[in-house]
Formats: structure tokens, C-alpha cells, sequence
């Protein structure tokens, strides 16, 4: 499902501080409801999950920087917030719009460091 044009493209207004950055990884790893996204993106966010065994399509895997430079910020929050029509992804309404854009730091702080690993 695409965000619509307006959201599409915002840029999370939140900066990546250490503060935003730990309340995103809590939310994925442990405190997101209905289930935390590591179940289904995996602990280290590659997409292998306990739950991903079976999906099609599968979870997404935040490591690969090719895809993940082409999400913006706004379809990520989308995502989170709305679903993934098609998939087995939920939507987590229940969230504050602060606790998606610090997953959504989180997220992209993972294909960074999975990035710098594969400059090395």
C-alpha cells in the first residue's frame, strides 16, 4: 500500500538521538503490540524471524541497504501505522506517531551499521 503523497515523502521529524534510538529498538524488539516486529524481521532485523518461516511474501529484511534507500520515511510510517495489505504484516494503530518514527530510526540505524559491516 502506498502512503499517500503527502506523507510519501516527509522525512521523520525526529533526530537520531540516543534517546529516540533506544525507544525505537524497545519498541521492535519487545513493546510493540499487537507482537514486537522482531518476531516476524528477526532480532537483528534480516528478515528471519520465528514467525517468517512460511511467509510469502516474506518479512522484509532491514539489512539490505539497496531496498531500504529506496523506502522514504513517510512509507515507513505508513506501513507500521496502516499494514501491509497482501502480507502478514498488522497495523499498529496503537502506537504514537513518536513511537513509529523512533522504529522507524531504529530501523534505519540497522541497514546503517549492517552497511559500514559490509564497507569493512
Amino acid at each position: 500500500a502506498h502512503a499517500p503523497e503527502a506523507l510519501y515523502h516527509k522525512e521523520n521529524p525526529l533526530k537520531p538521538t540516543q534517546e529516540n534510538l533506544l525507544a525505537g529498538k524497545s519498541l521492535y524488539q519487545t513493546d510493540a503490540h499487537p507482537t514486537a516486529c522482531k518476531i516476524c524481521h528477526g532480532v537483528f532485523g534480516n528478515g528471519l524471524g520465528m514467525m517468517a518461516v512460511g511467509q510469502n511474501p516474506a518479512p522484509r529484511n532491514f539489512l539490505c541497504s539497496k531496498t531500504m534507500k529506496d523506502i522514504p520515511d513517510g512509507q515507513m510510517f505508513w506501513i507500521i501505522k496502516k499494514g501491509s495489505p497482501g502480507t502478514k504484516m498488522p497495523a499498529y494503530k496503537n502506537l504514537s506517531d513518536r513511537q513509529v518514527w523512533q522504529i522507524v530510526l531504529y530501523l534505519r540505524q540497522l541497514a546503517h551499521e549492517a552497511e559500514v559491516r559490509r564497507n569493512r
